[in-house]
């Protein structure tokens, strides 16, 4: 056998070999991203009511009409904290444009200890009471709908048609991709 028809099979065992590994985890993981229900850009943000900290209900009819940043996020993430505390420093601007931000803890913190939402909230200072900010808990079932993959920090924006026209992360990190938005929402 030449050097070059013993290359050759190898190489194509491998392929073989990695094809079936690619079967084997479309056995064990069926759902794709898409199949899964993965929220993207174009797609409708699913028309949940969110119970908010204040004891009251956020309707989709009260957001209908109107751009907002959908935010989850866990209580004990870092980045969660840093986010709001940007998100505190724009939200006279975000009302301005006539953007609101819904803010959801994960339901249960995705299983990991962090603050009440209530303190979580307060240590935002005054500007946490903006009217155009709400702060709620997501269900089980809409943590898992809007954030299939436990991410602790996920943002969608929100077009006023209730279309994703961005999603991301960080807040604090990815600022001017927000600040974009509420200028062409």
């Amino acid at each position: 056998m030449t050097m070059t028809n013993l290359i050759s099979r190898r190489l194509h065992a491998c392929c073989l070999v990695f094809a079936g590994m690619l079967l084997a985890l479309a056995v064990w993981f069926p759902q794709s991203a898409a199949a899964s229900g993965d929220l993207s850009v174009g797609a409708s943000v699913p028309p949940f009511s969110y119970r908010l900290i204040d004891g009251k209900v956020l309707t989709p009819a009260a957001l209908r009409g109107r751009p907002y940043v959908l935010w989850l996020m866990a209580t004990w993430c870092s980045s969660c904290q840093g986010g709001t505390a940007v998100v505190a420093q724009h939200i006279a601007e975000l009302r301005a444009r006539g953007i609101s931000v819904v803010q959801l803890e994960v339901a249960q913190d995705l299983g990991y200890p962090g603050p009440p939402l209530a303190a979580f909230r307060k240590a935002a200072g005054m500007a946490a009471a903006s009217p155009n900010w709400y702060w709620g808990e997501a269900t089980e079932a809409q943590t898992r709908a809007l954030d299939p993959h436990a991410y602790p920090d996920l943002y969608y924006l929100v077009d006023a048609r209730g279309r994703i026209v961005g999603t991301d992360g960080a807040p604090a990190a990815t600022w001017s991709r927000i600040a974009t938005f509420a200028a062409h929402p």
